[in-house]
């Protein structure tokens, strides 16, 4: 979140007081995810670290976001004994074909604005960030326990000014659901991904240079045309990596410090906790 100028906020004025949150929704999503939460062998753990007034969490991003979201929503839905939580969500969510879904609006998903922030925390919830965006999502996989939060530190700027504590919330095994290779930045650039949809980075990953190779392979061999839907097929589904999410003990802006050296503060606790998480595994699936 930054108060730069935000021409998308200005041509859609109503995301200013839009709150889509449905309970019903979030227990149906809870009842739903239970063979999602088996595929992942998903935990959330770390309850003892949650305030019981509003907080800023801040957690590490991946390419597994469509299925991690849903699945802290279960653990949220399980676990929070009434707390109350918006998600700050990146413009492509309002964009064609999820904006339509609004299945992530209808679980507290609300505009990464911090005017729009500042108003839900006022309305007494917390806020759910992941300040790496799409960089953090699609590094490297050799860069699964290092997070990076591309330099972004609003959510800091935001606690300082509401005299808040920042909760770092750990991820671990989301990152090896999909294989990411380094290049996403140059690929981005080079379909317009950037432009057209504000992502930096595109999803590079095994399964995408599987399908490109796949379509290689039948315009010289037409003959194997079938293997672009069995490739198609691997791109997409994740792999299934246990998936464990840790609240971590809440941090505060201290007086003085500046906003870089508290955002690498919670930015180090969550690499130091994925870090412990992944030498516990025997694998980095788990």
């Amino acid at each position: 979140m930054t108060a730069r100028h935000d021409g998308f906020l200005e041509r859609h004025p109503e995301l200013r007081d839009e709150d889509l949150f449905s309970a019903p929704a979030l227990a149906r999503t809870a009842a739903l995810t239970a063979p999602l939460a088996a595929y992942f062998r998903f935990r959330l753990s770390g309850w003892e670290h949650v305030p019981a007034e509003p907080c800023i969490f801040v957690a590490n991003h991946s390419l597994a976001s469509p299925f991690v979201l849903p699945l802290l929503a279960r653990g949220w839905h399980q676990g929070s004994a009434g707390r109350t939580v918006r998600g700050m969500m990146h413009r492509i969510a309002y964009q064609f074909p999820f904006r339509q879904l609004g299945t992530l609006q209808a679980l507290g998903g609300i505009y990464a604005h911090p005017d729009i922030a500042r108003a839900a925390l006022r309305r007494g919830h917390s806020l759910l960030v992941f300040p790496g965006g799409d960089v953090d999502a699609m590094r490297p996989f050799s860069q699964r326990c290092r997070p990076d939060f591309d330099g972004r530190r609003g959510f800091v700027r935001l606690a300082r000014a509401e005299h808040l504590r920042l909760v770092p919330l750990a991820i671990s095994g989301s990152h090896a659901a999909y294989v990411g290779l380094p290049g996403s930045h140059l690929l981005a650039r080079l379909t317009l991904l950037q432009r057209y949809t504000g992502l930096k980075r595109f999803p590079f990953t095994l399964g995408t240079v599987g399908v490109a190779a796949s379509v290689a392979a039948t315009i010289a061999l037409p003959l194997l045309w079938p293997i672009i839907p069995a490739a198609l097929l691997a791109a997409a589904l994740p792999l299934p990596s246990r998936i464990e999410a840790r609240f971590l003990p809440p941090l505060s802006v201290e007086a003085g410090e500046s906003d870089e050296a508290a955002a690498e503060r919670v930015r180090r606790a969550i690499e130091e906790a994925l870090t412990k998480l992944g030498s516990e595994r025997a694998t980095p699936w788990g």
